[in-house]
């Protein structure tokens, strides 16, 4: 077990977890000019793109090992790695809705929200493509959702853009834990396809 919490860098992940949560909680409202390729407008906060930090540190995490030893060892590492995604998200989840009861706003859902996202992509991706080739598809979904997640003349966004809804959105929150749910079972049920 020691051996997995520093190859993992687990400290170092639930300090940077903690503290980019309070920077979203602080700077969230924060509006970013990106583009969007539909034509619509509409604001992306920095909400939507902080929370991707502890996803992609996770992801460096379960990449610090070979995948080789990994596979041959005894421990179950994936299942420890699922575990700690979930328990980063849960962590995540009860300082934002502490920030929200005390007075964050909507900013705080959306934080915990977005982390939620960014981190069941991260579990769903890495078993699929490897811990490098998610982290860059984990941090370019945002982008993504900016550019095209907004539907045209002002109808609301996308189904699939979740980080776009105000934090208040019970759908878009609703999707989230759908969505990290799923996440964790896909990630304990399947084998990396890439030698992970």
């Amino acid at each position: 077990m020691t051996w997995w919490l520093k190859s993992r860098g687990v400290l170092a992940l639930g300090g940077w977890t903690l503290l980019t949560t309070l920077a979203g909680l602080a700077f969230g409202g924060t509006v970013l000019p990106l583009p969007s390729f539909t034509g619509a407008t509409g604001r992306f906060l920095l909400a939507g793109l902080l929370p991707v930090v502890p996803a992609a540190l996770w992801l460096s995490g379960t990449g610090r090992a070979g995948p080789r030893t990994e596979a041959t060892a005894v421990r179950p590492v994936r299942r420890w790695d699922t575990a700690l995604a979930a328990a980063l998200a849960a962590a995540v989840l009860a300082v934002t809705l502490l920030g929200h009861a005390l007075g964050a706003g909507g900013t705080a859902l959306a934080v915990g929200r977005n982390t939620l996202v960014f981190l069941a992509l991260a579990l769903i991706l890495e078993p699929l493509l490897g811990h490098r080739p998610a982290a860059l598809a984990t941090a370019a979904f945002p982008m993504l959702c900016a550019a095209a997640g907004r539907r045209a003349r002002g109808a609301g966004t996308e189904p699939w853009a979740l980080l776009l809804p105000p934090g208040e959105s019970a759908p878009a929150f609703a999707a989230s834990l759908a969505l990290l749910t799923a996440a964790v079972l896909f990630a304990l049920a399947v084998r990396p396809l890439r030698g992970r």
